[in-house]
């Protein structure tokens, strides 16, 4: 079956400064899409970056998907809390589609809870005993960098958040393995 796993990383340009901003999709930035595609013995890794993330460099990246695969990127109510997640409505707010009707989803965030594992992605690696090679980094720490890499124009700094980006899209992988051997 061909899967995509995805993972957005983004800047937030609203007002809010407490936990409203997670649900202020519109006002979020997708400053790099990972997609990592896999079909067989064929895994294909691919970013897009800043201008690049398009409607139609999305969809090509996703072309013949028949499964995307995320961790709280739901943009319909999960059948666990009645949440939505965040990566697919930032997605349906800054590129006008709505993934989740576009393509077969399995958001890996409502399997987590089913099994008693809480938190973000990061928190379940741990509780899982998943290693990463970038520990330390989150979504703030993403969106600093992006600030940062925009003013200096570093590529040192967009290489590390591209880095961080690979990972958290790898990573979906290795917690779904995780979770089909986890009662």
């Amino acid at each position: 079956m061909r899967t995509a796993y995805l993972d957005i990383e983004t800047t937030y340009v609203g007002a809010f400064t407490d936990s409203r901003l997670f649900q202020d999709f519109a006002n979020h930035k997708i400053t790099v899409a990972g997609i990592r595609v896999m079909d067989g013995d064929n895994d294909v890794f691919v970013q897009l970056v800043g201008g690049d993330v398009t409607l139609a460099n999305l969809m090509a990246a996703l072309e013949g998907v028949e499964i995307v695969v995320t961790y709280n990127g739901r943009s319909l109510p999960d059948k666990v809390k009645g949440y939505i997640g965040f990566d697919f409505p930032v997605i349906a707010a800054g590129l006008g589609v709505v993934l989740d009707k576009e393509f077969k989803h399995r958001d890996l965030c409502p399997e987590c809870w089913k099994k008693r594992l809480y938190g973000g992605l990061k928190r379940v690696e741990q509780d899982l005993g998943l290693k990463r090679q970038l520990p330390g980094k989150d979504g703030k720490w993403a969106d600093e960098t992006w600030r940062k890499y925009q003013q200096n124009n570093d590529r040192r700094l967009l290489d590390e958040l591209l880095a961080y980006n690979k990972e958290d899209v790898f990573m979906l992988r290795s917690l779904e393995l995780a979770l089909a051997e986890r009662p």
